[in-house]
């Protein structure tokens, strides 16, 4: 039996599709998990879902600090409560199964992500645009589809990966050209000793229009096939680092966030922060998120408050 691919279901909750080597038929079923299941998305930034058994109030070690706040999720799509205290995540289930999902902290260097989690068992998903450039320990299974390449492995894990895009340059081929011959004029004879000779009439030379240059149908394939992941990794790029690294997605108040944190020293608490910038708390907490998950800020719990780490500067 082939192992199970994971995915999410159109509900929200978890369910393993397996297919059937003699029919080719996918099989969906529901997962009920005995232990913590990791699936790391390989995006920018990389997000982690954590798949989480029934339990009433469920404690958890989380398998990567976090750099973004830990949102957690009922059968139903419903929001839960949660906690996260000297890396436990805390999440008050009422007895049901849930799913939180938080970005991790990540490294970034010229492009080239590389996410570490501690334990756990691991899949890793990079979807079409992503390069894995190195996996440690080596996966135990590896499977591939339309969505993209799953990699089944066991923590502690790290991954590095990064974006790329393929260019398909057209062919064009060279349409050749006709030329009507000129005639070469002939000596009229007269009667007299004297000869004439009548005037050669040139007619003009013509030339057929060269058509438009046109594209192998394969190479127009192939360009459609490309574009669909180019255009997801350059999404993907735009989400993880506002338009690729020119804030071209930040307005003036994440901006001046980043501004009150770089002018305190890159980092502050967050009740200083809301009450130096006069934000409502519900604005702040939506402009941190955006940047938390961006990689310009990281939230860390600091007892019974949060301090906001400044990680990149907007140039």
């Amino acid at each position: 039996m082939e192992t199970p691919l994971l995915l999410i279901t159109a509900a929200g909750w978890l369910s393993a599709v397996q297919i059937r080597p003699d029919r080719g038929k996918p099989i969906y079923r529901r997962v009920d998990l005995p232990v913590m299941l990791i699936l790391l998305n390989l995006t920018a930034p990389p997000l982690l879902m954590l798949f989480l058994p029934a339990a009433m109030l469920g404690n958890y070690t989380l398998p990567a600090p976090p750099a973004s706040d830990v949102a957690a999720f009922g059968p139903g799509g419903e929001p839960l409560p949660t906690w996260v205290i000297s890396g436990t995540l805390y999440i008050l289930q009422g007895g049901d199964p849930a799913v939180a999902i938080y970005v991790p902290r990540f490294e970034n260097a010229s492009g080239v992500y590389r996410v570490a989690l501690g334990y756990g068992d691991i899949v890793i998903q990079a979807p079409p645009g992503v390069m894995v450039e190195s996996i440690s320990p080596t996966p135990r299974d590896v499977k591939i589809n339309k969505t993209g390449l799953y990699l089944y492995t066991t923590g502690p894990a790290a991954v590095t990966y990064y974006f790329f895009t393929v260019t398909v340059k057209p062919t064009t081929t060279p349409t050749p050209t006709h030329t009507t011959p000129t005639p070469t004029p002939t000596p009229t004879p007269t009667a007299t000793t004297l000869t004439t000779q009548t005037p050669s009439t040139t007619p003009p030379t013509t030339q057929q229009p060269s058509a438009a240059p046109t594209l192998p149908f394969e190479a127009l394939v192939a360009a459609a096939v490309t574009a669909a992941g180019a255009g997801a990794a350059v999404y993907l790029l735009r989400r993880g680092r506002g338009g690729g690294g020119g804030c071209g997605d930040l307005n003036e108040t994440d901006l001046a966030i980043l501004a009150e944190l770089e002018r305190r020293g890159g980092s502050m608490e967050r009740a200083a922060l809301q009450a130096a910038l006069n934000l409502p708390k519900t604005t702040l907490h939506r402009h941190l998120h955006k940047l938390a998950r961006y990689g310009y800020v990281r939230l860390v719990q600091a007892g019974g408050g949060q301090r906001v780490e400044l990680l990149s500067r907007c140039k």
